[in-house]
């Protein structure tokens, strides 16, 4: 970026009404990047003027979901800053001057239309099968008529004095140039009966207010920009850059939502899917750098992006791709760091406290046998929750040792061969298990799955030996012999 040129000002413009969409996040993330590569400002700004559907708790998990991700804002409701306040039902004397400059200026008016006449238009608009676009019959009235409707107790919106005639042209950096016809548009409606202004005019005004140089979100609003154009027009303000991105839909070809499965960045974290492949798999989800990588670093992200490698064409929500990509970005992590977050997802599963205490390993501990075999942060409670708890034996692997002929004659003499082992390492006990294996003439995976099943109930676990000697003999040996009786029908 130039010194002498101004910074970019990018805004995510959340509405508070649910928990933070996969959609919303890809916002977040396009808007957050492009300011980070270009030494730019991202604004966090709440649009909670849905006061009957906005809460705090949504507020709260949209911040926090966020911030889980990375996406950290410069300016925003917890950090003021000079074009504050950033939550729209704080912004109301904002709006209110705004809308009487334009009243002052004659570029809007009072409509006192009511309900009912405003009902009947859109009936006779129905009955002639054409668009409804308000017919405009309050434009016009002399100031004494406004006046005296006033006097009289009539509640009022206030429109925009829209243009009736021609196009307005949206010249998306995504889209190219987009036209709309005015006379479809009509007399758009600024501010409600109750003083609340509607969302095209309140983003308009805060979108100059705050200086947004960019606008990035999902082509949804799209057949809104028009009327925000109009509203900035008529202030006599500087349009920011568009750019509407492609939607994000369902491996059915609808927009993405709960009926697909997870769909809030919530869902995701609780999962156990960690933040770095969230954000790799939603960046690429409209944005491409080459036609080859797929993996990236968030730090890589901030480098490569660019609104010029963002297609118009809606992207597909790949559940079992983003699995994947998890899965790569945990077996890539520093076991340290690997631990950090498994010590945090830990606490909200069942074995909150258990890992390190009592004589039982730790998470650090057992990261070596399970990081190779995880997709999820789930996956690690799975594959490791019976060094901390008593085995529970799965259907299927109770089964399959009862189903074995060899079984019982298999771990009798496990149990045996496992006393005798000293030092108690994964290598020794893994010599000591091929031997035996070789002198009962049956392949090792014989040997070891009855095993297997014993000491944690499970048919896939970490490697067999790394296990027995992380879970310790005397532990070991007290299963396989408790299994006996399993596998004998006892």
């Amino acid at each position: 970026m130039d010194n002498d040129q101004e910074p970019i000002r990018v805004r995510f413009a959340p509405s508070p009404t649910g928990h933070l969409h996969v959609g919303g996040a890809r916002t977040a993330l396009y808007n957050w990047l492009l300011a980070r590569k270009s030494g730019g400002i991202f604004i966090l700004r709440i649009e909670d003027t849905d006061i009957s559907r906005s809460t705090e708790d949504n507020i709260r998990q949209i911040m926090e979901s966020m911030l889980w991700l990375g996406l950290d804002w410069d300016e925003g409701p917890d950090r003021e800053g000079k074009h504050g306040p950033y939550r729209q039902m704080q912004r109301l004397e904002i709006y209110r001057r705004a809308a009487d400059e334009l009243l002052g200026s004659d570029k809007a008016y009072r409509c006192f239309c009511s309900k009912e006449e405003i009902a009947a238009e859109r009936e006779e608009a129905r009955r002639a099968s054409r668009a409804y676009v308000y017919s405009g019959r309050c434009a016009n009235l002399k100031p004494e008529e406004s006046a005296a409707c006033e006097a009289d107790g009539r509640g009022f919106v206030i429109r925009l004095r829209a243009p009736s005639g021609g196009t307005t042209v949206v010249n998306d950096l995504i889209r190219g140039e987009v036209s709309f016809d005015n006379a479809l548009i009509g007399d758009i409606i600024l501010v409600r009966a109750s003083g609340i202004p509607t969302y095209n005019f309140a983003v308009a005004v805060d979108d100059s207010q705050m200086g947004i140089t960019h606008v990035i979100r999902g082509d949804d609003h799209l057949p809104n920009t028009p009327k925000q154009l109009m509203v900035l027009e008529a202030m006599v303000k500087p349009a920011p850059a568009y750019a509407h991105l492609p939607l994000i839909l369902g491996p059915d070809r609808t927009p993405l939502s709960k009926r697909h499965g997870a769909s809030s960045v919530e869902e995701f974290r609780v999962r156990g899917y960690i933040p770095e492949a969230l954000c790799n798999y939603l960046a690429l989800l409209g944005w491409s750098y080459d036609a080859e990588t797929t993996i990236f670093t968030t730090g890589e992200l901030v480098e490569k992006f660019s609104l010029g490698r963002v297609g118009a064409t809606a992207a597909v929500f790949d559940n079992d791709k983003l699995l994947w990509m998890n899965g790569y970005h945990i077996r890539n992590l520093e076991p340290e760091k690997l631990s950090l977050r498994l010590e945090e997802y830990i606490a909200t599963t069942r074995l909150s406290g258990l890992p390190g205490t009592g004589g039982r390993p730790g998470i650090e501990e057992l990261i070596p046998l399970a990081q190779e075999k995880m997709k999820t942060l789930a996956d690690f409670v799975e594959l490791t929750d019976f060094f901390f708890l008593p085995p529970t034996y799965e259907d299927k692997a109770l089964a399959k040792l009862r189903k074995d002929e060899l079984a019982p004659e298999i771990l009798i003499r496990a149990a045996g061969i496992l006393s005798g082992i000293e030092p108690y390492d994964a290598e020794t006990i893994e010599e000591a298990l091929r031997r035996a294996a070789d002198e009962m003439d049956i392949r090792l995976g014989k040997l070891l799955q009855p095993v297997r099943i014993a000491v944690s109930g499970k048919l896939v676990t970490p490697g067999m030996f790394e296990t027995l000697a992380v879970l310790g003999k005397e532990k070991g040996i007290d299963r396989i012999n408790a299994a006996i009786k399993m596998a004998r029908n006892d």
